[in-house]
């Protein structure tokens, strides 16, 4: 499996990265993350493209955490609150579904509330174990 201690949400080794830890959960996975202020577009609101990343990295990490490659071929976005720096978000993920190493999946990011603030969908390149197949 390739090395992602040096991705920019996940990775430990990232001296800017945002060093998510995602546990499996059920068929998916979970995460929490706690933007600052270094995180903004406008003053204080979270840049979008940050909370696209955590949806793009969690994603990924259903497959990670089970021992598979999985590289993202499309994503889609939606954004429905604002958020704040300092607001804890938690971040799910869940497959949806598999044909051949293409799989779908679905996730989101929630204020620790429950409040959904954006969620996205994507197809991702999947490899089903570490020699590449």
């Amino acid at each position: 499996m390739r090395d992602a201690s040096r991705c920019f949400v996940c990775g430990r080794d990232n001296p800017i990265g945002l060093k998510l830890r995602f546990a499996p959960e059920g068929e998916g996975v979970r995460a929490e993350f706690t933007p600052g202020d270094l995180h903004v577009g406008y003053e204080g609101l979270v840049h979008g493209g940050i909370l696209a990343a955590l949806i793009d990295d969690a994603l990924a990490n259903i497959w990670f955490t089970k021992g598979m490659e999985a590289v993202t071929a499309k994503i889609e976005v939606r954004f429905r609150k604002e958020v704040r720096p300092g607001q804890r978000l938690i971040v799910t993920a869940m497959p949806t579904g598999s044909k051949g190493g293409m799989a779908t999946a679905r996730a989101e990011v929630a204020r620790a509330d429950g409040v959904v603030v954006a969620e996205g969908t994507g197809l991702l390149a999947v490899k089903n174990d570490q020699s590449g197949g």
